[in-house]
């Protein structure tokens, strides 16, 4: 059935929907005028590089066709007007390329907002609460430093949050669709939502049911995996794996990846870990709180970035932060005087 929403509620999604798109287009805007392929080895973003040239169709001789959903996307953008662009930019092809890059990923990085909306409110959580979720998602680092440029970040944000919506409200259709399109974006939509899946307080009958909505994604996976250059074959014997953890960590003992891991969601890790000793949280959101040190351990395990790696569990961590937030105010402090 689909719910009816009251004429209050109506304005307040408008009123969440012009925030977010304003910020959603400072975001974009302001990362793709100064987007330059010359100093993006200093960005850390080196993989905007291979998406652009998925776009001319020039695979990568390690990635091939890996994540194609927004390259893909981007195509079908028609060029853009020349005053749309800077006077002091040069208009050339790979411009016009990022630009469009940057039109598709605003689109799904406002969709990702309204996405994480739902999902706070699905935790039973009021409009403020959920206003101040997607203010910190908006806020983060990874989502300021990555949303305007030519990635396959926003989209994974956006098909990321649909799946875990699909999962708080049982919705196999939902997850396979999200699972089946994901999967184009960013593989890490399938690794992070099993141990949601697993954690989720659905009968074991009805997980099944889940697990099995992600094996078309898998099979996609494969089927793009096969068809990339073969690896150098790589140990993966027990010594191997401590060796990997081993450097993992101590990377992460150095200041520099002290303050990546700390960058990864920034001061809303306080209220976050607040909410979980001090406030009601649902149970379903304290159960999937154990996802995070399983993606920590991942992080370790598969050598992924302490910063935008860690960020994958921004289902679970913002709804946290904002719960423990909003509960730091009282009525009389949200009133206006």
């Amino acid at each position: 059935m689909i719910k009816r929403f009251s004429t209050k509620e109506t304005r307040q999604i408008i009123v969440f929907l012009i925030v977010v798109t304003t910020l959603s287009l400072s975001i974009i805007y302001t990362n793709v005028r100064t987007f330059d392929t010359s100093q993006i080895y200093s960005t850390g973003y080196q993989d905007s590089l291979i998406y652009l040239d998925m776009y001319f169709g020039k695979y990568s001789p390690v990635l091939g066709v890996r994540r194609p959903l927004v390259p893909f996307v981007a195509r079908l953008v028609p060029d853009l007007p020349g005053a749309l662009f800077p006077l002091s930019r040069t208009i050339d092809p790979l411009a016009m390329v990022a630009f469009k890059f940057a039109v598709v990923n605003f689109f799904f990085l406002v969709a990702t907002c309204l996405a994480l909306y739902f999902l706070h409110r699905g935790f039973g959580m009021n409009y403020f609460t959920a206003f101040i979720g997607t203010m910190l998602f908006l806020g983060s680092s990874t989502v300021v430093r990555s949303a305007g440029l030519p990635l396959t970040d926003a989209a994974f944000f956006f098909f990321l949050t649909l799946n875990t919506i699909a999962i708080q409200q049982d919705n196999l259709l939902l997850l396979f669709f999200a699972q089946s399109v994901g999967v184009l974006a960013k593989e890490l939509v399938v690794l992070i939502s099993l141990p949601l899946i697993l954690l989720s307080l659905l009968t074991w009958q009805r997980k099944r049911w889940m697990l099995l909505a992600t094996l078309p994604a898998i099979l996609i996976h494969i089927i793009i995996r096969s068809h990339m250059p073969a690896l150098p074959v790589r140990r993966h014997d027990f010594v191997f794996l401590l060796e990997v953890v081993s450097g993992q960590l101590s990377v992460l003992a150095t200041p520099r990846g002290l303050i990546k891991l700390f960058f990864s969601f920034s001061l809303a890790c306080i209220p976050a870990i607040y909410a979980l000793v001090k406030c009601k949280v649902p149970l379903l959101l304290r159960h999937w709180s154990w996802a995070i040190p399983i993606v920590f351990l991942g992080v370790l395990i598969l050598k992924g970035n302490f910063d935008r790696t860690m960020f994958s569990i921004f289902p679970v961590v913002i709804p946290l932060a904002a719960l423990g937030l909003s509960s730091w105010l009282d009525s009389e402090s949200l009133s206006i005087k």
